[in-house]
């Protein structure tokens, strides 16, 4: 076989099988059987990078780095879409399309809106980095305003299904619920309320996650009312502390508990009144104190970011040169990664949507994203699909296949 041809064949048959047809180079991320080269496909929460054109197609995680988010300011929000994959550039995206989030009134708001079908569709957005122990405290207010209406604040690894949370439901607005999970155990005893506080939904408070190695404590404006010991989550039958500790992702949600099944309905206060809309949460701000510092110096925006943007970055991630430096790894898994939450259509996402809530079985399941630009074989989301792109991969990969075989015969 001629060297030029048997060099286009390794080429081919190293990309990772993705569905039904291989990633190429122009669309190089996988994400359950489609290719695209976007943040929602590259990104390290959704890539499959087994199943990419490369294992390096995939966004590098963006580790922890102090940080104070104020949601006035343009560079602490972007849609999904318009990520280009350097955090500088965005503190959260959407996870959503279409996206129920935006940047209005001096904060960022999430809104729950109700669907033809009576449902509601609302909005998740997720923090560009990843963090391993270290402190969150946002100053926010909750769109919870009646019954069904859940808001969320959340630190949470899907890949492995540890979270620490507080969520707000509809049923009551003048306390906030405090839970946490490991490796997806739903164990909603574990549920603890916060004291009563003024509205939840029309007055700003301060919420604090304090995540350490050894514990967990909540806080509500500066008073903690929680605290969890990872000593105490010790399980003698399998041998492990079930204590969340895997690298994760701080979000917000809006989303419709009252549509749920009867478990979550009852937890979140029932169907949703929607004459009482609109329900929009509002987030002003956003600390970050990160555990571990001096981590996030190796990593480097993908080269779609721009020369400018990667030098913000560099800038960005040399302030902390100077902090202690340590390899954060999880005891229960080396997971870095994390499903995405965008699903098919408008209505399906509304049902799947949810962080984990307080029901009585519901599982978010696996998410498939919302393809957005050219998107190669779609027929499978209820969208209008680029068949044309279909058809020329199809052409490429076969033509080309059946090239380096004539070569080899002939």
């Amino acid at each position: 076989m001629p060297l030029a041809a048997a060099a286009l064949l390794q080429t081919a048959m190293a990309a990772g099988k993705c569905g039904s047809q291989s990633c190429g180079k122009d669309t190089p991320c996988c994400v359950k059987g489609f290719c695209n080269s976007n943040a929602m496909y590259c990104m390290p929460i959704n890539c499959e990078a087994a199943n990419s054109y490369s294992p390096s197609s995939c966004w590098d995680t963006a580790h922890c780095v102090n940080a104070n988010v104020n949601f006035a300011s343009s560079n602490s929000f972007a849609q999904i879409a318009d990520y280009n994959g350097d955090p500088s550039t965005a503190a959260f995206v959407s996870q959503f399309e279409p996206s129920n989030a935006k940047q209005a009134n001096g904060e960022l708001e999430l809104t729950l809106v109700k669907q033809g079908d009576g449902k509601g569709f609302g909005a998740t957005v997720i923090n560009t980095r990843a963090i391993q122990y270290g402190t969150v405290s946002t100053v926010m207010r909750s769109g919870s305003s009646a019954g069904g209406v859940v808001s969320s604040f959340i630190i949470r690894n899907d890949a492995v299904g540890d979270e620490i949370d507080f969520e707000f439901v509809g049923a009551d607005k003048a306390t906030v619920q405090s839970n946490y999970y490991w490796h997806d155990q739903l164990d909603y005893t574990k549920m603890i309320k916060s004291p009563a506080v003024s509205d939840t939904t029309t007055n700003y408070h301060t919420y604090t996650i304090q995540w350490t190695p050894d514990s967990i404590t909540w806080m509500v404006d500066n008073n903690s009312f929680r605290t969890v010991k990872r000593a105490d989550t010790w399980d003698s039958s399998s041998n492990t502390f079930k204590y969340p500790d895997a690298e994760a992702y701080v979000s917000y949600s809006i989303w419709d508990g009252g549509s749920g099944a009867k478990g979550t309905s009852d937890w979140a206060g029932g169907a949703i009144p929607w004459g009482s809309a609109p329900f929009v949460m509002g987030v002003k701000s956003l600390t970050i104190d990160c555990y571990y510092k001096g981590n996030e110096t190796t990593y480097t925006p993908p080269a779609s970011a721009g020369k400018d943007d990667e030098e913000s970055s560099n800038d960005e991630s040399s302030s902390d040169d100077d902090s202690k430096s340590s390899t954060s790894k999880s005891s229960t898994s080396k997971s870095n990664t994390s499903k995405t939450k965008a699903t098919t259509t408008e209505d399906d996402a509304a049902d799947e949507q949810s962080d984990v809530g307080e029901d009585d079985g519901q599982d978010d399941g696996d998410k498939v994203p919302v393809p957005t630009g050219n998107v190669v074989a779609g027929t499978a989301f209820d969208i209008e699909s680029s068949s044309s792109d279909a058809r020329s991969l199809v052409v490429s990969i076969g033509g080309m296949v059946s090239a380096l075989v004539a070569a080899y015969l002939f």
